[in-house]
């Protein structure tokens, strides 16, 4: 049958369907029954598969009843349309899921059965490797809150989550979307992975054991959405699909002109300090330092209009008190930098648990805090009396936050928590304690998070494109620029209504460093993170370095110098 500029074919002793472009060339043999994995059991599929198929004008429908060994039935609908084809499994009993697989599942004798594909190349909106965006269609790829960066073998942290959208190509001309379509209260899962075999994939999503059935059970809506002409296009459509199933979350805040203002981290800064003096940069997160920060970039002609108080200035994460030997009085610093025309936002390590009492965070099976638990009724008062309190005039009065640390979204089945919501659900639950009650105590308070998923426009205001991947091994000068600008593309094709903070930490060289700043105002925000030198080849800067911030930031400003008020362009 032709729809649009495909045709389908079903094989129902098979139950997949026969995909082939208009010329006749393969596209995929797509599984037409999934698997609804649970505590107790996996979900295989026995004896006959029931296949319907209805034809309408243009479109296809294939209804798919499948006998399975955990649910009392299970069917899956799909539909084949001009420019799309969808998939929905819905499955009815008791269970707790632990794996759900798409376009893919067991079926005995046969084992697991994956669908069968023609891919040459695969694409994740997940930033997993310095310098290549496009892959191999037989590596796999992860999108999802769950990647913590310090250990071995997981890259893939840095946006948290990415948007729930691979794309894949079988000709390298038409790229494929591979799109989950939900409300993100239905985001109860963890992870969402590409997975690959020799010519065939599947896709997974980990819940862990947290989401319990009793009734039925609904799958997001999986699209596999046809026509795009690159990548970014495809995470475009993928945007264009979430409105039109009404599913991203409404904002309410209004853009600030603020907002805007070229920002100076100090990380960067503490860590180039760490490098010369063989220290972690933590304990660099001092009053006494930022003084100094700020002083030698003045000196340099360099103001910037938004401070950014890194990674360590409280005492405990989770009360987020300052520490009164690092600041002694964070409140008047500012108050000064208020007075300057300048704005503070406050690093906000998201799930850290220290300093927590034990009722308000989830536990392993010990019964040890692990982190943060959105859920509970001891952790919301903890994180509103904390945000509260670095944003209210008779706290820090502070102007936001820079908030990090998302991709340590707990993750096990054996952890235990209040409520529902698990994975990224309750990622999104702890971000909009933080952001509607920055929201009701500033109205424009900044939010500033690396989490590019449509489902998150109601819980931040700009999207920090995160850390440089540093592997030497692999690269060669301007690898930076182009990995940022993949980063920033994901950004502005999923979120347009969001800002971009463009980053600068941390870089592989000094030489890096200085292409980078050529095309970082192209991109979003200035982000300056170094003050006098860079850390990783302990490069000290000279009055060349401090002219091409100058530029970079005159560059940005369209009318503004990007210099701070004293400046002039």
């Amino acid at each position: 049958m032709n729809i649009g500029n495909y045709t389908v074919e079903v094989n129902t002793a098979k139950a997949y369907a026969a995909v082939h472009g208009l010329d006749g060339r393969p596209w995929f043999e797509l599984r037409l029954h999934s698997s609804v994995d649970t505590v107790g059991g996996v979900d295989e599929t026995y004896g006959d598969i029931l296949v319907d198929e209805a034809r309408h004008t243009g479109e296809l429908v294939v209804t798919t009843t499948s006998r399975s060994t955990v649910w009392d039935s299970r069917v899956t609908t799909a539909r084949f349309l001009p420019d799309r084809i969808e998939f929905a499994t819905t499955v009815t009993g008791t269970g707790r899921i632990t794996d759900l697989h798409l376009l893919g599942g067991r079926r005995t004798p046969r084992g697991f059965l994956p669908s069968g594909s023609h891919l040459r190349h695969a694409w994740s909106p997940n930033p997993d490797h310095p310098t290549r965006v496009v892959r191999d269609a037989l590596e796999p790829a992860t999108i999802g809150p769950c990647g913590e960066g310090s250990e071995p073998g997981i890259e893939r942290w840095l946006f948290s989550p990415a948007p729930w959208c691979f794309a894949v190509t079988p000709d390298a001309q038409q790229w494929i979307g591979l799109s989950l379509v939900a409300p993100v209260a239905d985001h109860t899962f963890t992870n969402y992975h590409y997975s690959p075999v020799t010519g065939g994939f599947s896709l997974q999503l980990d819940y862990e054991g947290h989401t319990a059935v009793d009734g039925s059970f609904r799958t997001p809506l999986l699209v596999v959405h046809l026509g795009g002409t690159d990548p970014e296009d495809v995470v475009a459509q993928h945007r264009a699909l979430l409105d039109e199933y009404d599913v991203v979350p409404r904002r309410t805040a209004q853009k600030q002109d603020w907002w805007q203002g070229t920002i100076f981290c100090g990380w960067g800064a503490q860590c180039a300090i760490a490098a010369r003096t063989d220290q972690a940069p933590q304990p660099l997160a001092t009053q006494i330092n930022y003084d100094r920060f700020l002083e030698t970039l003045g000196g340099q002609g360099i103001t910037p209009q938004t401070i950014v108080i890194d990674d360590k200035w409280q005492d405990q994460y989770a009360t987020c008190r300052p520490d009164p030997v690092k600041w002694p009085d964070l409140r008047g610093w500012i108050a000064k930098r208020h007075s300057a025309g300048q704005r503070v936002l406050l690093w906000w390590k998201a799930w850290d648990e220290e300093g927590a009492p034990g009722d308000a965070c989830i536990t392993d099976a010990g019964g040890r805090p692990v982190g943060l638990d959105p859920e509970a009724p001891a952790c919301r008062d903890l994180i509103t009396e904390a945000v509260e309190y670095m944003l209210s005039p008779d706290g820090l009065d502070a102007d936001g936050f820079k908030i990090d640390f998302t991709a340590r979204t707990p993750s096990g089945a054996s952890l235990r928590h209040n409520g529902s919501l698990w994975g990224t659900a309750l990622l999104h639950e702890q971000l909009r304690l933080v952001y509607e009650t920055a929201k009701r105590i500033k109205p424009d308070a900044l939010v500033v998070t690396h989490t590019p998923n449509p489902a998150f426009v109601d819980v931040t205001d700009m999207i920090r494109l995160n850390d440089v991947l540093r592997a030497i091994e692999y690269a060669e000068l301007g690898y930076v620029g182009r990995h940022m600008t993949y980063r920033a593309g994901v950004v502005k094709a999923a979120c347009p209504e969001l800002g971009i903070d463009t980053d600068g930490w941390m870089m592989p060289s000094h030489a890096e460093w200085r292409e980078y700043l050529k095309i970082q105002h192209g991109l979003g925000v200035p982000a300056l993170y170094y003050v006098d030198g860079t850390d990783t080849d302990r490069h000290d800067f000279g009055p060349d370095d401090f002219a091409a911030i100058q530029e970079s930031w005159r560059s940005f400003g369209s009318g503004s110098t990007g210099l701070g008020q004293d400046q002039t362009a």
